[in-house]
């Protein structure tokens, strides 16, 4: 079966979110304080002390799992220990993650909003692009392509 066109702008956003994780991430990993990326008056709106553990989620969850749901949307592989995901939902695992990471995406900025206000740019385009990644995920091509048979 070939690729529904629809999946590349998926790879897109997913790339695009990675991007945006990797760079944020390392940014507060750099400077805990927010200093770099103006976000010092933010910090104690947080219920954290400093950029550190926002840092680590926005490079793993935001930055790095989206690369990996990238490589394993284009390669399928059939990794043991991602088969759960495959057998919960029907799909192939990378497509379970995708939909399970824009409902992850939804919530931290849920909860972003609720903590800090929903005041910068990054946080709508961020919210248009998980929004964007929910929509191709849940196209019938790109479902019935990634549907376990």
């Amino acid at each position: 079966m070939q690729r529904p066109f629809t999946l590349w702008p998926l790879l897109f956003f997913l790339l695009f979110l990675s991007l945006g994780g990797l760079y944020g991430g390392i940014a507060m990993l750099a400077d805990p304080t927010g200093g770099s990326l103006q976000l010092t008056d933010t910090l104690p709106l947080l219920p954290v002390s400093d950029y550190i553990l926002p840092g680590i989620f926005l490079l793993v969850v935001m930055g790095l799992v989206p690369l990996m749901l990238t490589y394993g949307l284009l390669a399928r592989p059939k990794w043991r220990w991602a088969e759960r995901l495959s057998r919960w939902s029907g799909h192939h695992w990378a497509w379970t993650g995708t939909l399970g990471l824009g409902v992850t995406l939804a919530v931290w900025l849920i909860v972003e909003g609720l903590l800090i206000g929903f005041k910068w740019a990054i946080q709508y385009t961020t919210a248009v692009d998980g929004l964007l990644i929910m929509l191709f995920v849940l196209l019938p091509g790109v479902r019935k392509f990634y549907a376990e048979m």
